[in-house]
């Protein structure tokens, strides 16, 4: 029985209870825990309105991109560039834009995917080569940010933003300006708070972030890039996100030494350490992927018209986690895309969540089929590229961001918080 205490008068009541303490007292690592047992992102925008501390750990990108991968990538569309032979090429390549109409049409049309309102600066550098600085140049793509460098000599770059037409405007370092042409970058939003980052590479022997925070560059100095970045001296092409990651592939197919084992460079944005990995298994393209559910870095492969998923077992090998041929699970794709349309060849453009993002195309024709495979439900769609012109360069799937959470005014707490 609960103890019992008399007061001055004949009456008698129960012990005092301590009072709970005050939601701002818990450390950030038990409102982490709390925020993680919340059942969806309406529900995380809510307690990051509770007070200032609770805004701040719900903006912790491992617990905000939990929420977030609990949500389907809003897709607007894909953007695809021209190929060049040439590493540099001396004109912008083309692009196109694949609508993913039964999405978002209103993103779709009111989007300047194709650079026509993007604010102009004036060129920098030889004005002999003013012709090669008015044209802007895709470089890369992430949370709904499109990075750009101007000019074959690429001192200019831009971080635009096509849905609503701004843009962040920031040269490369100083001392990477007399070769910033091969310089190699990778762009990494960050949903949380709408900020990015921007991570370049000069001869893979040295690299530098902008961040939009601070709009400054810095060094990243690890003691682990001098052993890694050598190895990557001769990748030319840039990086590509994956969560709090950005990797860049060597692409030994098509080096001179594409005897070697294909080799994976990746920087983890949060650490800022540099590694490198090697592919599963041989492939036609591959893409890296962040997911947390498989204990972190994953690969996503097509061979032979089939969808490979590679995760790392306990004894740090890679293992085929799952595998899904696209021929045999949809039978009209065997019926018009190989036997008429003669489309033999899958590229993987990206993967998110559980969607992974490809192209089927074909080495003798310029129109190709975009698809987006839930490899959780095994579901299928396909969104057909009409082009006359192949478009063979990088390609990107665009997603509308996640809006970022919303902040309170004060420390207080809101009523019935």
């Amino acid at each position: 029985m609960e103890p019992w205490e008399r007061s001055g008068g004949c009456g008698v009541k129960g012990t005092k209870t301590s009072p709970a303490p005050p939601v701002a007292a818990l450390g950030d690592d038990l409102v982490g825990e709390i925020l993680l047992c919340l059942p969806d992102m309406a529900s995380l925008a809510s307690a990051a309105l509770a007070c200032k501390s609770w805004g701040r750990v719900a903006r912790v990108p491992a617990i905000f991109r939990r929420f977030g991968s609990l949500r389907r990538p809003q897709l607007v569309g894909f953007i695809l560039a021209e190929g060049s032979d040439m590493n540099v090429p001396y004109h912008r390549p083309n692009l196109c834009f694949i609508s993913a109409k039964s999405r978002d049409p209103d993103a779709a049309s009111a989007a300047d995917f194709f650079l026509e309102d993007l604010p102009d600066i004036d060129p920098a550098g030889d004005e002999g080569n003013r012709r090669y600085y008015d044209q802007w140049r895709l470089r890369g793509c992430d949370g709904g940010l499109l990075l750009l460098a101007r000019g074959r000599a690429a001192v200019e770059l831009a971080v635009y933003n096509p849905l609503a037409r701004t843009a962040i405007f920031f040269r490369v370092p100083t001392a990477w300006r007399d070769c910033s042409h091969v310089a190699r970058y990778a762009i990494v939003a960050d949903d949380a708070d709408a900020t990015f980052r921007v991570v370049g590479a000069l001869y893979f022997a040295c690299s530098a972030v902008f961040s939009s925070r601070t709009r400054e560059w810095d060094m990243i100095d690890s003691s682990d890039a001098s052993r890694v970045l050598p190895i990557f001296s001769g990748c030319q092409s840039d990086g590509m996100p994956a969560g709090r990651y950005v990797y860049w592939r060597s692409n030994t197919k098509k080096s001179q030494d594409y005897w070697n084992k294909e080799k994976i460079l990746v920087l983890d944005t949060e650490t800022m350490v540099w590694s490198v990995i090697r592919l599963a298994a041989p492939g036609e393209s591959y893409c890296i992927a962040d997911m947390a559910e498989h204990g972190g870095l994953c690969i996503v492969s097509s061979k032979e018209q089939c969808v490979q998923l590679w995760v790392r077992s306990s004894s740090d090998e890679w293992v085929l986690k799952k595998e899904v041929s696209l021929l045999k699970e949809f039978g009209y794709l065997k019926k018009q895309l190989r036997r008429e349309d003669w489309m033999k060849k899958v590229r993987i453009l990206a993967m998110k969540v559980s969607y992974v993002y490809m192209e089927f195309w074909s080495i003798s024709k310029p129109h190709s089929y975009l698809l987006v495979l839930n490899l959780n439900t095994i579901k299928l769609e396909i969104f057909p590229n009409k082009s006359t012109e192949p478009y063979r360069g990088p390609a990107f799937p665009f997603f509308i961001p996640l809006a970022p959470l919303p902040a309170p005014d004060d420390d207080k707490t809101l009523p019935g918080a």
